[in-house]
């Protein structure tokens, strides 16, 4: 059976993912992801529903009381994008830099491609030179 797609849908799976990461929460992949999902931002932690959870795992191990805000989210067809606010605190080094305790918020712009009703794919913005510069890398990157 396919699922039927709308923006209203849509918009959702993108809420409880966001919110999933926040939380921590490997519980809700299978039903969010799609198993042949492909992420298309940064390193590839693996493919599918694995590679989502490791990306999960990773991300609740590096940035402690995780907090995603939600400026805008929109909906077209098979496609959801989502401008947030992030904030976290670090709990050790963020690429290289031991930047543990230290808090930062920065913009992230995520877009994902719904199949079968659920996240098939995924590609992200990131502003991490704005991180690394709360982080105290400022002078490494000038």
């Amino acid at each position: 059976m396919v699922a039927v797609m709308n923006d209203t849908t849509n918009i959702e799976l993108a809420r409880r993912i966001l919110a999933a990461f926040d939380a921590g929460d490997e519980s809700v992949v299978d039903e969010l992801v799609h198993p042949d999902h492909r992420e298309h931002a940064g390193p590839d932690p693996g493919s599918g529903q694995d590679g989502v959870r490791a990306s999960l795992v990773w991300s609740r191990e590096q940035f402690a009381d995780a907090q995603t805000t939600i400026e805008n989210l929109i909906a077209s067809g098979d496609r959801v994008v989502a401008r947030v606010r992030f904030a976290a605190t670090c709990t050790g080094d963020v690429l290289g830099i031991d930047a543990a305790g230290r808090r930062f918020e920065t913009d992230h712009v995520h877009i994902w491609r719904v199949a079968d009703g659920r996240l098939a794919e995924h590609w992200m913005v990131r502003d991490d030179l704005s991180m690394l510069r709360q982080l105290g890398a400022a002078e490494v990157m000038t």
